[in-house]
């Protein structure tokens, strides 16, 4: 499919939010509403992190002499699936860290953004099968870290790690291995530095996932791992 590349940023979720505005119930619309809402603030506070040298140089020109902003200065090259699933898999959960129902509608919004730019020709079909693939999981798990997030946080507060440890280490992890009550992880930032098994609940073990990404600090005591604080669940 041929890709429209004309429009803004701004102009494009305009355009969005106008049709879905035409179909959809005011409380409906509402969601959509506040989820391009996040999207716009993500894309123009973080969207430059993803931009080559020159279209940065052109960011940084426009933005001070100018005072345009990111939406206003890039067009649908700058929609893609990097960019929709660094908002989805980190901003709203670092940034934001919404309700359930925050993360189910803005997963689903996405999801529905990503069809309907295929449809009107602003993401090619390469690119769109990735997005779609994409978004589709993470606007399932996207309610799910949240909800991990917290039960973890309360099972750190419910069992202290009162004894001596002889290691420990605080990072960002990797999920590598799950076993009911047990979690095996891998240093986010040192390939191949694994430890475990982390010590969990059977609730916390049955609701993670492989792959996704977890702040913790852990410390070893005998032959397990247990975990002294906590920090964010991400869906990577």
């Amino acid at each position: 499919m041929k890709t429209t590349v004309s429009r803004s940023i701004h102009e494009i979720l305009r355009e969005f939010l106008a049709e879905q505005e035409a179909r959809l119930s005011s409380k409906t619309y509402s969601g959509y509403e506040e989820a391009i809402s996040f999207f716009r603030t993500y894309l123009n506070n973080f969207g430059h992190q993803h931009l080559n040298r020159a279209e940065t140089e052109r960011y940084e020109k426009l933005e001070a002499s100018e005072d345009k902003q990111f939406w206003d200065i890039f067009g649908p090259e700058h929609l893609r699936s990097s960019e929709i699933s660094d908002f989805l898999a980190d901003f709203m959960v670092r940034k934001v860290a919404g309700s359930r129902t925050l993360m189910e509608t803005t997963g689903r919004v996405m999801y529905k953004l990503v069809k309907w730019l295929h449809e009107k020709g602003y993401m090619p079909d390469k690119e769109y099968e990735e997005a779609a693939e994409n978004v589709k999981e993470l606007k399932t798990d996207l309610p799910l870290v949240g909800e991990v997030t917290d039960l973890i946080c309360d099972y750190v507060e419910r069992h202290p790690v009162e004894t001596r440890y002889t290691s420990d280490l605080d990072a960002y992890f990797d999920i590598v291995k799950i076993e009911p009550g047990k979690l095996w992880l891998e240093d986010y930032l040192e390939s191949g530095k694994r430890v475990g098994p982390v010590v969990v609940s059977e609730e916390i073990s049955s609701k993670c996932k492989v792959g996704w990404t977890v702040s913790l600090w852990v410390a070893k005591t005998g032959k397990v791992w247990r975990i002294l604080e906590s920090g964010n669940v991400l869906p990577r």
